[in-house]
């Protein structure tokens, strides 16, 4: 999960990671941070901001005034701009620095680019070493990295890599980068801060847990992942196609599949079946979060079931439609595993005219139909 810059920066400077002088605002600007020039940037857990129009400079009071009001309310790559981080621009050459967990080596893997900015996924110079998970082995590697860097602020990245490992170490992160980070002979400092969150690590991590708790808006997917101890996330808050599903390669499959087809999917999800105890309580709380939306069209279990009892599941599900007054779209089901007769029968009895398959096509061509895509 990725954290809102204001968020990331505030654990940079807390772990001695320099920062532009700022100040978060959610209704008009009361004060500015330091001397102009100033970048107005909306608060949204999504990279490609400034292409997107979420990141301004102003020259002048009024320029971040008319900013700030032009980006609170608005929508951003999907996401809604309640705030709007204020803060003076850094000066100095762009460069790009990144540490992140490399799974495979059960290490870290360190990038740095003598070319930071918008377009750093076309920068030829973006070198990567792989080293341990210590904040000394990070700053080994960074320190061949930057060997060719002018020795007047070479020391002072080697310290802001040092201490992003200790970050990521200690937090227990996926990733941390600084996308500019602005070097001069007078001070390095962190343009941007994209810090990417283990939620599976969350409660170790009373930290991390506060600042998802102190913005539930912003970080709805991830308080309900601490909450209800399964993954619901929002993909399209305009999605025609909300997902019931269990697994979370099952569902990603089947997010790319709708895509593929023209369709619009809602939401990722991974209900784990074997947790929901005999009650349909878990049912009716994704079927709540996904008839939210105004732009639903229908819904598309999806269960491949090992250990479940897909009879069991059926009584579950037929219980969650019951109880959820809001469902006014059709219900596609598509149910494979031990049982599967006997979840067609309690389905058939209870919603007649619902579509309950174990054909993936078939599903989809009712998916299809309801909603109007093009296979």
């Amino acid at each position: 999960m990725l954290l809102i810059e204001a968020d990331g920066k505030a654990l940079f400077a807390e772990h001695g990671i320099p920062i532009p002088a700022g100040v978060v605002v959610t209704d008009g600007v009361p004060s500015l941070p330091g001397d102009g020039p100033w970048m107005v940037k909306a608060q949204v857990p999504v990279g490609g901001r400034g292409k997107a129009g979420g990141v301004v400079l102003c020259h002048s009071r009024t320029e971040v005034e008319a900013a700030v009001a032009g980006m609170l309310g608005s929508r951003l790559k999907g996401h809604a701009v309640d705030a709007c981080l204020v803060e003076q621009a850094a000066i100095g050459q762009e460069r790009y620095l990144a540490i992140m967990v490399d799974a495979a080596s059960y290490g870290l893997r360190v990038i740095y680019s003598a070319q930071g900015g918008v377009e750093i996924e076309h920068s030829a110079s973006a070198q990567g070493r792989l080293c341990s998970p210590h904040p000394g082995a990070v700053a080994e590697a960074l320190a061949e990295l930057i060997a060719d860097e002018p020795a007047d602020w070479r020391d002072q990245v080697a310290a802001i890599g040092k201490a992003l490992a200790s970050l990521l170490i200690q937090q227990e992160l996926a990733l941390v980068e600084i996308n500019p980070l602005f070097v001069s002979a007078s001070g390095c400092v962190a343009g941007d801060a994209k810090v990417v969150v283990d939620l599976n690590a969350v409660d170790r991590q009373p930290r991390i847990a506060s600042l998802i708790a102190a913005r539930p808006a912003v970080y709805a997917d991830a308080c309900r992942k601490i909450a209800e101890g399964f993954d619901y996330v929002e993909l399209d808050p305009d999605g025609e196609i909300g997902l019931v599903t269990t697994g979370a390669g099952l569902s990603m499959m089947l997010i790319d599949e709708l895509t593929a087809r023209g369709a619009k999917p809602l939401n990722f999800c991974d209900i784990r079946t074997g947790q929901m105890r005999g009650s349909p309580a878990r049912l009716i709380r994704v079927l709540e979060w996904i008839t939210a939306r105004s732009s639903l069209k229908a819904v598309l279990v999806n269960i491949f079931a090992g250990i479940t009892d897909l009879g069991e599941f059926a009584g579950l599900l037929a219980a969650a439609i019951e109880a959820s007054p809001r469902l006014h779209v059709p219900v596609v089901a598509r149910l494979v595993g031990r049982n599967a007769a006997e979840a067609r029968r309690i389905l058939g009895e209870a919603q007649p005219g619902m579509l309950v398959t174990e054909d993936l096509q078939e599903a989809l061509a009712r998916i299809d139909a309801i909603v109007g895509a093009a296979p």
